[in-house]
């Protein structure tokens, strides 16, 4: 019975940080997926893995305990919007060049976050999450949030939360998001901005020509065709967004223990 009361506590933190990661890291956060097995898979790693989780000493059940349920929600929760917050750049992207290309009221529901999203961002949304699968980036999140305990340990009271190089990250990550963005849909923009500049030259130079009427299909076809021509850049791009998710989980996840 002491045995059980003594690693309760650990089961216990060590299941609110993993359910809390889940609720908000890519993949796992669709909105789709049942949460009874959000909660299970939490459940699961952490009966396998609250074993290896070292701490100093026992963690009392009192009132000091609901900091560390706090604490440990917290690191779940801000590691995977981290995470979540790389991966958003790609739906960033997609509204761009829906704009450019006149489909910006064309918007479909997200099955990831029930909201509707443009058309041409869940598609790339879509190619993402298959990358994503593909080079086994979910087993790498868990991976990640189950070395965490080593860089934040679980007994200690709090983290880092409100320190300057956390709030610098977090800062980081969102330019990130954007560069990101732009650079996905820099190549549509630019050929959709010399089509219109096309597009003008001829209405200016024959007035008679009813560019309204053949404006929008030029410009359809015209950027579908920019989508299939950029579509290796677009997966070398997911390589590069991917690798900065990853480089962002790990420095968040030492800035938050204070090892940074």
């Amino acid at each position: 019975m002491n045995f059980f009361l003594m690693h309760l506590p650990v089961l216990l933190l060590v299941f609110v940080r993993l359910t809390a990661f889940f609720v908000s890291a890519p993949f796992f956060s669709v909105r789709g997926v049942p949460n009874q097995f959000k909660i299970g898979l939490a459940l699961f790693l952490a009966v396998i893995t609250f074993g290896s989780v070292t701490v100093q000493g026992p963690i009392p059940m009192d009132l000091t305990f609901i900091l560390h349920v706090i604490k440990e929600a917290l690191v779940g929760l801000i590691l995977g919007y981290i995470c979540e917050m790389i991966y958003v750049a790609v739906q960033v992207a997609g509204g761009m060049m829906d704009m450019q290309m006149g489909l910006a009221m064309a918007n479909v529901i997200d099955p990831r976050t029930g909201a509707y999203v443009p058309l041409t961002g869940h598609f790339k949304n879509i190619l993402a999450m298959l990358y994503f699968l593909s080079i086994n980036g979910h087993h790498m999140l868990i991976k990640g949030i189950v070395t965490s305990y080593h860089a934040i340990p679980l007994d200690r009271m709090w983290a880092a939360f409100g320190s300057e190089e956390v709030m610098w990250m977090a800062v980081k990550v969102f330019r990130e998001m954007f560069l990101s963005a732009f650079l996905i849909a820099t190549p549509i923009a630019v050929s959709l901005f010399l089509v219109d500049l096309s597009l003008g030259i001829i209405a200016k130079s024959v007035p008679q020509f009813n560019i309204f009427v053949v404006g929008l299909p030029i410009k359809l076809l015209a950027s579908f065709s920019m989508l299939i021509v950029v579509m290796p850049a677009f997966i070398l791009t997911l390589n590069s967004l991917f690798e900065k998710m990853f480089r962002s989980f790990a420095q968040m996840m030492k800035l938050l223990g204070g090892t940074g």
